[in-house]
């Protein structure tokens, strides 16, 4: 993305505010704080309770229900609990990998098990149906619209009985505008501009304090000013415990920055596990000289000798010896 474009993200997430043009006028859509959050789950907590008065079945007794009569089985929980699992292991797993060719076949597993969890949760929830969690949601969704939206001055837009006489087609225009307006606030647009020059000439300047760089306390600020702030610590820190440079065509691909890092951070906890006399040799396990290459590790003096390792017990390292070298 051009920096033009993430230099208007950064403005608007500064500003705590978007500004839009619709049938509405002139408007602004508000970014939230955790005090808005706050207000919204004591509305929530409402809208829930009328709903359980109401004589809507409580999420939790529609499981019950599907479970009691064999609409939905416990096995089903487990294979997602499972499958939960399974993914926390490839991710952890993905974290420790340096050859390129295993963190690719972990992505590939990755992306083929989170379909598979959507899928599975999409079909429970399609049996689980309306419920007393899923009327408070949508009337939430409606009191977030009347919060987020206020006139260009600040002012609210509508007043309650204006917004409680919406028809169905204004609101609709409401949340469409919304969604339209916030995604590019989303959590890989926001990972660009931590990453981007113009923004870390400013932070880096801060010292990490949230304070000095926004001006105001931490629980004052919209979520969105918190999460850039977070992404900007977490890859200035990246980028401190790095010897190397990353290649440069990383900086704008921050799930791959991510994916460099842990990488060569496997490769240099392999090597360390090297005696500091036992010499060098050409490359680790598996490694390519392309994998070398992009993890700054392709200086024959940096690399682990296994021959000599080898040699050192008598001829043949066992698998003990290998999964020791690897951290296993």
């Amino acid at each position: 993305m051009e920096d033009g474009s993430l230099k208007v993200i950064f403005s608007e997430v500064l500003r705590g505010y978007s500004l839009v043009d619709s049938s509405f006028g002139k408007s602004r859509i508000n970014h939230f704080t955790n005090f808005d959050s706050a207000a919204l789950d004591i509305k929530n907590k409402a809208f829930y309770d009328k709903a359980v008065k109401e004589g809507l079945p409580s999420r939790d007794e529609r499981i019950d229900y599907l479970l009691e009569e064999g609409i939905w089985t416990n096995e089903k929980n487990k294979e997602i609990l499972n499958t939960k699992s399974y993914i926390i292991g490839l991710k952890s797993s993905k974290s420790k990998a340096f050859i390129q060719a295993q963190v690719d076949q972990i992505n590939r597993d990755l992306e083929e098990n989170q379909l598979k969890l959507c899928k599975l949760e999409l079909e429970k929830e399609e049996m689980i149906g309306f419920t007393a969690e899923a009327y408070a949601a949508r009337r939430i969704n409606e009191f977030y619209m009347y919060n987020a939206f206020s006139t260009d001055k600040g002012e609210s837009l509508f007043t309650a009985e204006e917004f409680e006489e919406l028809e169905e087609k204004k609101m609709m225009e409401l949340i469409s505008l919304y969604n339209a307006t916030t995604k590019k606030f989303n959590s890989n647009k926001l990972k660009l501009v931590s990453l981007a020059g113009f923004f870390t000439n400013i932070f880096y300047m801060c010292d990490n304090d949230a304070f000095v760089f926004y001006g105001k306390a931490i629980v004052q600020l919209t979520f969105y000013q918190i999460e850039l702030f977070g992404y900007a610590r977490y890859y200035k820190s990246l980028l401190e415990q790095t010897e190397g440079r990353p290649p440069g065509d990383m900086m704008d691909k921050p799930e791959k920055l991510v994916e460099w890092f842990d990488s060569t951070k496997s490769a240099k906890e392999v090597l360390a596990k090297v005696d500091k006399g036992e010499g060098t040799a050409s490359s680790l396990v598996g490694a390519s000289k392309q994998d070398l290459k992009r993890l700054g590790l392709d200086n024959p003096q940096e690399t682990i000798n296994l021959a000599k390792k080898a040699a050192a017990k008598g001829g043949k390292l066992t698998m003990e010896d290998m999964m020791k070298l690897h951290g296993v």
